[in-house]
């Protein structure tokens, strides 16, 4: 442990132990340099990937243009579509993306979505969904990630934070799980930081020492509070003179999950989720405007985090996903200052030190009227095709990175799985090594 107080550590694991029946001693199962870690990062609202990832040539570019004539991301002037020697580019903002893409450590995954008889464009009912991992129902009571966590054969019981949610509060993805870190800030963590809160603190850990829903959660609070209170989290140096970008929460929150990963405390799934991405107007036009600041906002951040777990040495340990509930419409919903209404297919990213980068996956269905989704045969569809079930994509990792092979458990009613081939099996080979 890096930045820890053992002391203090010892005292506040033993009170967990004691108050909650968590058994907190290391994992005798995994060690800190071969333990998978999945970072799950939701884009919250909607993301347009379309203009994440746009056509940068060939057939498609024409559709697109003619379909944004005003939000389309140019490809000359001002904010110029990034060339990757590919027929889709990056928006100008993905800097962060584009140089993850170029050092072979991010897949781009395109025509994602829920299966095409399940699409909804609802922002509760797509985001459900997919959080719970079964499209075909709203009433499952437990997360995906919940699920993985019960089945993998990684987690042994006797870990210290095998979850950490860098929020406010636990994702859908993790519903019905009850032994997650969850903390969006550490300052003024404490609900009594005077002189008695070690006396506060015991006492609300015995009014809910309990088994009920309530005491759970309290005492995970609590739990949560032990941990937190043991580490010195206020003087944190990146590696690799990495700099997470300053005067951003998304950056911070990412930050705090890069800093506890490097505790050793046993993480296996770490969350986040970015808002605002429902741009049905002012999404920016020629690649400027809200849209260009709010990819600079995920795209740096994201970069920073995985540069300094990469430089760190845990590049191997740590796959990231960034998806959104659905992509955007690919026609434009009006003239000047005009934006996306919601939409079906989308972009996902994978990033990690087991991942197949710099290549396209997946399957884009196009982007001429006859191509997009919904199609009738007898009306053109407006949406990007949602050709790749976004649970192929989850149990690829689940399964080839983390190790667990129970993918009729993580996700039920998912059958006749493919891989999506973006994980590498041989690790020397994907550090370039013969």
């Amino acid at each position: 442990m890096n930045n820890i107080n053992r002391r203090k550590f010892l005292q506040s694991t033993a009170l967990l132990g004691a108050l909650s029946g968590v058994k907190v001693a290391r994992a005798g199962g995994s060690s800190p340099s071969s333990q998978p870690i999945v970072i799950d990062l939701f884009m919250r609202g909607g993301m347009d990937g379309l203009n994440i990832v746009p056509p940068f040539s060939g057939p498609d570019r024409g559709f697109y243009e003619a379909a944004r004539p005003n939000i389309q991301v140019p490809l000359t002037g001002t904010n110029p579509v990034i060339d990757i020697g590919e027929a889709f580019g990056f928006h100008p903002a993905a800097t962060g993306l584009r140089d993850m893409y170029l050092d072979g450590d991010l897949a781009v995954i395109h025509g994602t979505g829920l299966p095409q008889n399940d699409v909804t464009r609802s922002h509760f009912d797509a985001t459900k969904l997919i959080e719970l991992g079964t499209p075909q129902s709203l009433s499952t009571v437990d997360g995906w990630l919940t699920r993985h966590l019960a089945s993998t054969p990684n987690i042994t019981g006797a870990e210290v934070i095998p979850v950490l949610v860098s929020s406010s509060s636990n994702p859908i993805s993790l519903q019905s799980y009850f032994n997650a870190l969850t903390v969006d800030q550490v300052s003024g963590y404490h609900p009594n930081s005077g002189q008695f809160q070690e006396k506060h603190a015991d006492a609300i850990s015995q009014m809910y020492a309990g088994n009920s829903t309530l005491d759970f959660s309290v005492s995970g609070a609590m739990d949560t509070l032990s941990v937190i209170s043991a580490l010195d989290l206020d003087n944190y140096t990146p590696a690799g003179g990495v700099e997470y970008p300053a005067n951003n929460t998304f950056s911070r929150q990412l930050s705090l999950i890069a800093q506890l990963i490097k505790e050793d405390l046993n993480i296996n799934v770490a969350t986040a989720d970015l808002g605002g991405w429902d741009t049905h107007n002012n999404q920016g036009d020629g690649g400027g405007g809200f849209f260009y600041s709010k990819i600079t906002e995920m795209s740096d951040a994201i970069s920073a985090m995985w540069y300094d777990l990469k430089a760190s040495g845990l590049g191997q340990q740590i796959t990231i996903i960034v998806h959104s509930e659905f992509g955007r419409r690919v026609r434009q919903n009006g003239d000047s200052s005009s934006g996306t209404d919601h939409g079906s297919g989308n972009v996902m990213f994978v990033i990690g030190g087991r991942v197949n980068g710099g290549q396209m996956h997946g399957t884009f269905n196009g982007l001429a009227p006859e191509q997009l989704f919904p199609n009738n045969n007898e009306n053109n569809g407006e949406d990007v095709s949602p050709e790749v079930d976004f649970r192929q994509v989850f149990a690829t990792i689940v399964k080839e990175v983390l190790g667990n092979p129970h993918l009729e458990q993580v996700f039920p009613g998912y059958s006749n799985h493919t891989s999506m081939n973006f994980v590498s099996p041989d690790l020397l080979f994907k550090s370039g090594f013969e």
